[in-house]
């Protein structure tokens, strides 16, 4: 009986381990957005060009997310300022050219994640929504997925000698991704 239960828990596992599929993020069907207050009455856009990650899905369910961005690829419509937030001050990008979010844990539309900017790690928490799965016109197998959330600039070393009253301390993020089956 003991070598019975043994084999089912060892099969359910074995199945749960089987049946997560791991996608690759598309970067021409997905998006890294932000918005941070500019002199208290107005709002400044921006997003990240370059970035990759590898999502996994299991049972239409996020188990694992890991993403990379390329911050020297920040565009906020304006090279003047994109090449002065480039500087320590901001994100230092000769010295830290990339920012990483990693999923730690899933409670239900809440993703608790590490996100690292300037060598800085700090959990946040997130909403997440799995968009589902589906087949491209090329019949790959893709996932939509929604990660939106706030986080307060100065807790990344984000010009943090910059007052509240020209740029605000929250900046809202917005990520769109659609991962295709690898």
């Amino acid at each position: 009986m003991k070598k019975i239960l043994v084999f089912f828990v060892a099969s359910i596992l074995s199945f749960g381990i089987l049946s997560a599929k791991d996608y690759n993020v598309d970067p021409s069907h997905s998006a890294i957005e932000f918005k941070i207050k500019h002199m208290t009455v107005s709002t400044t856009s921006g997003n990240f060009g370059k970035f990759s990650g590898v999502i996994s899905v299991e049972n239409n369910k996020l188990i694992a997310l890991n993403g990379e961005v390329d911050v020297n690829s920040i565009n906020t419509n304006s090279e003047g300022r994109d090449a002065h937030i480039k500087d320590p001050e901001y994100f230092d990008v000769a010295k830290f050219p990339k920012a990483t979010l990693k999923l730690v844990k899933l409670d239900g539309e809440k993703g608790t994640f590490d996100l690292t900017i300037k060598g800085i790690t700090k959990q946040v928490v997130f909403d997440v929504e799995l968009g589902g799965v589906a087949k491209n016109n090329q019949g790959k197998e893709i996932v939509g997925l929604e990660i939106s959330g706030k986080i307060n600039r100065k807790d990344f070393d984000i010009a943090k000698s910059t007052p509240n009253a020209a740029l605000g301390e929250e900046v809202r993020i917005a990520i769109a991704i659609e991962g295709i089956a690898k």
